[in-house]
């Protein structure tokens, strides 16, 4: 075992032993926003999108990702936005900027089956999918 994976091992083991926050527990039946992701390779980065309802966009010039609610669109600091993982939850502004090192990118990325969207508006329960890890990736790269 090289010295790099035991350092990722030491690290993972914690977090794999935490509990998951409760909100996240009790979503676990609730059923998922009816919609699909898809994926949009843009100038400067890229984007994954949540149907008409949630965005992941990555700027790779600013080496930023925005995670934004797209319908109902609502601005403001009423609009703050709540993301729930399996592993923590994350309050936002409302403009949902964050750098591309975050943890809280991690924490969508490889969340268990599902993550949640508290905050202007309806709760969004989306399907963790390869397309927002993508878009996340991009702006590492």
């Amino acid at each position: 075992m090289t010295r790099f994976s035991w350092l990722l091992l030491a690290v993972a083991a914690p977090l794999a032993a935490q509990d998951a926050p409760p909100a996240f527990d009790a979503a676990r039946t609730t059923p998922l926003t009816p919609g699909q992701w898809s994926y949009v390779a843009m100038p400067g980065g890229s984007e994954a999108r949540f149907g008409p309802t949630f965005s992941i966009r990555c700027d790779r010039v600013a080496r930023r990702v925005m995670l934004r609610r797209t319908a109902p669109a609502v601005a403001g600091p009423a609009a703050a936005m709540t993301i729930t993982t399996d592993l923590g939850v994350r309050t936002l502004p409302y403009h949902g900027v964050v750098a591309n090192s975050d943890a809280v990118l991690d924490a969508i990325a490889f969340s268990r089956g599902r993550f949640i969207v508290d905050g202007g508006g309806v709760r969004l329960i989306l399907p963790a999918a390869p397309e927002p890890a993508r878009s996340i990736e991009d702006c590492r790269n």
